[in-house]
């Protein structure tokens, strides 16, 4: 699929893998997706795992890599091939009105995200009398929610979301009609 060639080329080409929601993940589900980047490592490279986004910035900034003096070891599903490209996948932005619950909200996206594929889901959402904006992240099912700051008092209360699934996956129309509000429900 579209989706597991990038997950090869981006394995092939890694200097690190950080595994991410180890904590989500649990024993099991961590040593089974080591076993399938493992699998997939056409060399030695460090699996870290991280939890809640956080790890040592020496990490992966004090690597000294040198991935540009070994290109040949690092194959792509691009090599060699002229017509290759990204045209499998789709984003669309949504602009949202204020909504009156976070599980309103969470409810919409979940259903957008089982009904059309979604891979990938980012940006924030105006929750009615509350100060703050509602950051929301998705990848597949899961869906996350956190206030991460202050509404600016000059900008306005409008939500953004970005949405990224496979090409065929993706209607604009579809996806807006179930996600924005409905005057009954939302501001």
């Amino acid at each position: 699929t579209p989706l597991s060639e990038v997950f090869e080329d981006q394995i092939c080409c890694a200097d690190i893998v950080l595994l991410t929601k180890a904590d989500l993940a649990g024993k099991e589900g961590v040593s089974n997706a080591r076993k399938v980047i493992l699998g997939e490592l056409p060399r030695s490279v460090p699996i870290v795992e991280v939890t809640e986004g956080e790890v040592d910035q020496r990490i992966v900034l004090g690597l000294g890599a040198a991935a540009e003096d070994d290109l040949n070891q690092r194959p792509s599903h691009h090599d060699n091939i002229p017509d290759h490209d990204h045209e499998d996948f789709d984003s669309i932005v949504v602009e949202l009105g204020e909504f009156y619950s976070v599980d309103d909200i969470v409810e919409r996206i979940s259903k957008v995200a089982k009904s059309h594929n979604i891979l990938r889901i980012k940006g924030y959402v105006s929750i009615k009398n509350k100060p703050m904006r509602l950051l929301v992240q998705g990848v597949g099912l899961r869906i996350r929610t956190q206030f991460d700051r202050l509404w600016n008092p000059e900008e306005s209360r409008v939500g953004k979301l970005v949405l990224i699934a496979e090409h065929d996956n993706i209607n604009q129309t579809e996806i807006e009609k179930t996600i924005k509000c409905n005057p009954n429900q939302c501001i």
